[in-house]
């Protein structure tokens, strides 16, 4: 039994795709004749940087407080893949009651792109029912925890 797979271009989707070398790593580089774009054919196959839901399962994981560089390790991505999803995430919750009880506040931190770019998040979290209230990301000032009371 064979498999074969079409390759497409990345940018104009055309299917006139020659060989192109190879990469230093030994994996087969393609061209595309309409475009002109180098791209590697079997990218989606061996990272799994690409592969869907992977964006949630990675700001999941980091809500729940499991630390940058293990999130790499579980999902087999680089430490670069989780912080870009960290900084460009704007995911919004909506909590399912107007009030609560009791909340347990935590916050984590870390750094983005160099050591001078210490960021917080910050989260409140019913543990009765497992729910993320409200959470707030960025710098650890007085200006920045106003807008978490």
């Amino acid at each position: 039994m064979t498999i074969t797979i079409t390759l497409h271009c990345p940018d104009c989707q055309s299917t006139k795709i020659k060989k192109n070398g190879k990469k230093a790593s030994g994996t087969q580089n393609y061209l595309c004749k309409n475009c002109f774009r180098q791209f590697i054919g079997d990218h989606f196959l061996t990272y799994k940087g690409c592969h869907s839901g992977l964006i949630h399962r990675i700001l999941w994981m980091l809500i729940r407080g499991i630390v940058i560089r293990d999130i790499s390790v579980i999902q087999e991505v680089s430490v670069r893949k989780v912080v870009s999803v960290l900084v460009n995430s704007h995911h919004v919750f909506t909590p399912r009651k107007f009030h609560y009880e009791t909340l347990e506040v935590d916050e984590c931190w870390t750094y983005v792109g160099n050591k001078g770019k210490k960021y917080w998040l910050i989260y409140a979290y019913e543990r009765q029912g497992g729910e993320i209230a409200a959470y707030l990301w960025g710098k650890r000032d007085l200006y920045t925890n106003y807008g978490y009371v």
